[in-house]
């Protein structure tokens, strides 16, 4: 464990019957947690939910979203979060819910000041597709953890840096636009959704999820995606 980890334990620790699985340097740590916490919580971390599920009624300042399966959403420290009463029939499942990742946030402060020469650091509460990169660095982060072998604590600090940076590359802040974005047709939708193909391209491809991503309906998107691109999504 780490000060980090025992932080955050500490804050839930009465509201949830087990220690979730956790992994830590020294200041980010990850936890993959069973059970959900329905009491408003406050935390002095960046935080970042993974949804492992389709999770309706999640607050952030009493801004209701809905997560699902397959996106990434940031909160900021001190935000009061809170999750709706309508997630206990998730809650007798034994699976584990969604990855939680907390970061300092003089980790991400610093960052912000050797790019951008400010630290007020904001993340916009709007879920973004995981990208297999995160998604990459997360499983390279527990299994180093996991592992310890000669280094690990480096190697930690280092893939903790990368996850970070590519945090703040990926989620939509108030730092400046920084995103190379391929720009394949005017419509943001059309560049999102192409974005996450490319991202994805040895997934099994799922015009759901792609839907979800981009919040259309599955008629509207195809219709859409075709009049931009002259292809349907599937080709």
């Amino acid at each position: 464990m780490s000060e980090i980890s025992d932080k955050v334990i500490n804050i839930v620790k009465d509201n949830i019957s087990e220690i979730p699985e956790s992994f830590c340097s020294s200041d980010l740590v990850i936890f993959k947690p069973r059970e959900f916490v329905e009491k408003e919580t406050l935390f002095d971390f960046y935080h970042f939910v993974i949804p492992q599920m389709d999770i309706p009624g999640f607050f952030a300042d009493n801004k209701e979203i809905n997560l699902t399966k397959g996106t990434i959403l940031p909160t900021n420290p001190c935000q009061k979060l809170k999750l709706s009463q309508i997630n206990k029939i998730h809650s007798k499942s034994n699976d584990i819910k969604f990855f939680c990742l907390f970061i300092e946030p003089k980790k991400l402060q610093e960052i912000a000041k050797a790019e951008f020469n400010k630290t007020d650091i904001l993340f916009y509460n709007n879920t973004s597709y995981l990208s297999n990169n995160i998604l990459s660095l997360i499983s390279k982060f527990e299994t180093e953890y996991i592992n310890k072998q000669f280094g690990h604590k480096f190697i930690l600090e280092s893939l903790a840096t990368e996850l970070a940076v590519n945090l703040i590359r990926t989620l939509k802040s108030n730092m400046p636009n920084i995103s190379k974005v391929r720009k394949y047709s005017a419509r943001s939708e059309i560049n999102t959704a192409i974005d996450y193909l490319w991202e994805n391209s040895n997934t099994e491809f799922s015009l759901k999820n792609l839907c979800r991503i981009v919040n259309l309906s599955p008629y509207y998107f195809i219709r859409l995606f075709k009049d931009n691109t002259g292809k349907t999504p599937y080709e």
